[in-house]
């Protein structure tokens, strides 16, 4: 069936197609931010950038001219460490499931954050204040409590394989397979859903609003493509996975790339990765622009599927 292991997946993939010093290019989402900026890719504005415990002192007055915004450190995995504002009043916050914590809540997480509890390494990490997303009205009932996020696989350069992750009550708000949402394959040619998976298991309708996820056609589909491609030439890292949302104002932004995207994405497309990186490595490698690279990708598994 083509399914790609995790063994396969570091020792054929990732280590040979990525270069070591690439990592801090997307495992430090500081350090992605101004390289996206240089590359026109599209992320979230970050508001301020904490790098210090005595800057929480000032935490209050920092905040003051935000009414919404997302709290997340800089090299943190999974989902962990984030917390979403939604609203304000005074020194007291609404977060994404509607549950209030206090200014001074939220200086100690970003304590947390900056000790490097939720960083990848351990060690000591940066505290990033970003741009909230606004939801897309193409996924106001399929989505519970958060922002969708859209993953697309890029090998060498080239688009491989697409899913988009649903936030549940379980999840927490967060687009988080692990711990709780929704993983739906999409078709990578047309942009348009197809089978959801939840805890491991097919589903065919949001198991919180019960609205059907299949069939639905992602706005801006194309676009995001190019965004993903394009984050191979900004990073140089020959497997990446590109986590992108769609903003009800602002379009499609990137929110991380990630140099070790996991294997989840094979059970929401209901298809193996193995083959498609096989036929992948067929293609011309460096020089291509990315449109071209794009349609090269799109011919050949459109002539897989067929």
């Amino acid at each position: 069936m083509g399914v790609l292991g995790m063994n396969a997946r570091i020792g054929k993939y990732m280590l040979p197609s990525n270069n070591r010093k690439d990592y801090p290019k997307v495992d430090d989402k500081v350090i992605t931010s101004d390289l996206a900026r240089e590359h026109n890719i599209p992320m979230p504005e970050n508001y301020a950038v904490f790098q210090t415990f005595g800057r929480l002192q000032n935490l209050s007055d920092i905040l003051r001219p935000f009414k919404s915004f997302v709290i997340k450190p800089a090299a943190g995995s999974m989902g962990n460490g984030i917390i979403v504002i939604k609203g304000s009043s005074d020194d007291l916050f609404i977060r994404s499931n509607d549950e209030f914590i206090t200014i001074r809540d939220l200086r100690y997480h970003m304590a947390q954050i900056l000790s490097g509890l939720y960083s990848l390494s351990g060690y000591p990490d940066k505290v990033i204040v970003q741009y909230m997303i606004q939801l897309h009205p193409v996924f106001d009932t399929i989505a519970v409590n958060g922002v969708p996020d859209i993953r697309i696989i890029v090998y060498r350069g080239y688009p491989v394989m697409a899913m988009t992750r649903l936030p549940t009550i379980e999840s927490n708000g967060r687009a988080n397979l692990h711990q709780g949402a929704i993983g739906v394959g999409i078709d990578l040619l047309t942009g348009i859903t197809r089978n959801a998976v939840y805890k491991n298991k097919t589903i065919y309708d949001h198991p919180d609003t019960g609205v059907p996820i299949s069939g639905i056609a992602i706005p801006f589909w194309e676009q995001m493509v190019l965004m993903a491609v394009k984050g191979y030439d900004m990073t140089g890292l020959g497997y990446l996975g590109v986590d992108i949302a769609l903003d009800a104002e602002k379009g499609p932004m990137v929110l991380e790339m990630n140099a070790r995207p996991g294997l989840g994405i094979q059970i929401a497309n209901l298809r193996g990765l193995r083959k498609r990186l096989e036929l992948i490595e067929d293609l011309p490698g460096k020089g291509l622009p990315p449109e071209e690279r794009i349609s090269l990708a799109m011919e050949t598994i459109r002539a897989m599927n067929e």
